[in-house]
């Protein structure tokens, strides 16, 4: 009795562990089902390709080019003035007193592989090209090997242009309404790890300046519900000035160098 008591004790604990975790691997199934059936919102109604601020001087504007997906577009805004190449023009015109010429050329629902293979494809001239991606990587599970060797693949690409280029690193899930949990946190955790595999490659290409949007910028969103555009996915015109603020040093340190 003293022998068979701990081994049935052991028998219905690991069988209570065994419920728990196909309550909460049906609990996320089902979780991807109510976020994969959401609206979202997917288009932009304007494009940006626009020229900001005056310049201090007879210099030609700088010539900004924003490769991404959706947050690249502006999706979660109404106007190209509040779109996240717009909100970056400005600052990086504010810091250098010259005037920007931004083209965004962000794609909804783009993965790091489509930028090598698209967007990258139409960058004519530019003084400096940012990378918005990974957001997608993480919701389709790109794994971390495959997402490493695209990176590189679409860094060195972006780098043989001979401009500088930031990349703007994947930002924090756990703002993102539209995931409820537990589905949220384990997004953000992955993301933790594809964030990992941008920062480890982009540190090994020159001339290639990683931005850490999760640290810089996405706890600003804390208590900010106005910061997250309608579809709780993405951010609206205040969330990307949260960002722009945190890539704006970045570019600015780019084409002063």
């Amino acid at each position: 009795m003293g022998i068979a008591s701990p081994v049935v004790m052991y028998m219905r604990t690991l069988g209570l562990v065994g419920v728990v975790a196909v309550a909460v691997v049906v609990l996320v199934v089902g979780e991807i089902l109510v976020a994969r059936n959401r609206s979202y919102l997917v288009d932009v109604p304007f494009a940006v390709d626009r020229t900001i601020g005056p310049s201090t001087d007879d210099r030609e504007p700088l010539e900004l080019r924003v490769l991404g997906d959706s947050t690249a577009a502006g999706v979660g805004t109404d106007a190209a003035d509040d779109a996240l190449p717009s909100l970056l023009a400005e600052r990086v015109a504010r810091r250098t007193g010259r005037a920007v010429h931004v083209v965004g050329s962000g794609v909804s629902g783009a993965r790091t592989a489509d930028l090598t293979t698209d967007q990258l494809q139409k960058v004519d001239s530019a003084d400096v090209i940012v990378i918005v991606v990974g957001s997608n990587d993480v919701i389709h599970v790109t794994t971390p090997r495959r997402l490493r060797r695209q990176t590189a693949a679409l860094l060195e690409e972006a780098a043989a242009t001979g401009v500088p280029v930031v990349l703007g690193g994947i930002p924090r899930f756990y703002g993102v309404g539209a995931l409820a949990q537990p589905l949220r946190s384990i997004a953000d955790g992955y993301a933790a790890v594809l964030r990992d595999v941008q920062r480890d490659v982009a540190a090994s290409i020159s001339d290639v300046t990683f931005v850490d949007i999760a640290a810089l910028a996405s706890p600003r969103f804390r208590g900010v519900p106005e910061s997250m555009s309608s579809d709780e996915f993405h951010p609206s015109t205040v969330g990307y000035g949260f960002w722009a603020d945190a890539l704006a040093p970045a570019v600015v340190a780019a084409v002063r160098s």
